[in-house]
């Protein structure tokens, strides 16, 4: 998007959810522009993450919304 031009955080919706790849539970905050999650970011003030946020949760974005096909199929 950025790329593109298309790229307006104030189109961007925020919604703070649990991440799911482990068991600490780890907020993470998403933010979503045209039905799409474009950035990930962890609250400040999470007593868990201090604002950081593991590998898993930074990148694993792209692996919930993956488009096109190819790999993995049966």
């Amino acid at each position: 998007m950025r790329r593109a031009g298309t790229w307006d955080e104030e189109k961007q919706t925020e919604t703070t959810t649990i991440c799911t790849y482990c068991g600490v539970g780890c907020n993470v905050t998403l933010h979503v522009q045209e039905n799409e999650i474009v950035k990930v970011t962890s609250p400040h003030d999470n007593p868990v993450t201090h604002g950081n946020l593991c590998i898993k949760g930074r990148f694993g974005f792209q692996h919930v919304q993956r488009r096109g096909g190819g790999g993995g199929g049966a």
